[in-house]
């Protein structure tokens, strides 16, 4: 039987997924880090932590993603 706190759980990690696996780092973090004005990769790293884990920054690609949509649009990208 699914219980309630299961389907809040798998709603919550469908809308906010974890982009740094290493800092735990989900993606409403980083979006409101970007919104609050981290404009370039590194801010993005020093205000979040994602992307300077111990893998080196697989995440890294995902967040450059990210912030130049953000920046061409001015709005987030959807998933």
């Amino acid at each position: 039987m699914i219980t309630a706190l299961k389907l809040m759980r798998n709603k919550n990690k469908k809308d906010n997924p974890i982009i740094c696996i290493c800092n735990n780092v989900p993606k409403k973090t980083i979006e409101q880090a970007i919104a609050r004005g981290c404009k370039t990769l590194p801010r993005i790293y020093d205000a979040t932590s994602a992307g300077v884990g111990p893998c080196g920054g697989s995440c890294r690609s995902t967040l450059k993603k990210m912030l130049d949509h953000y920046l061409k649009t001015g709005e987030f990208i959807k998933r």
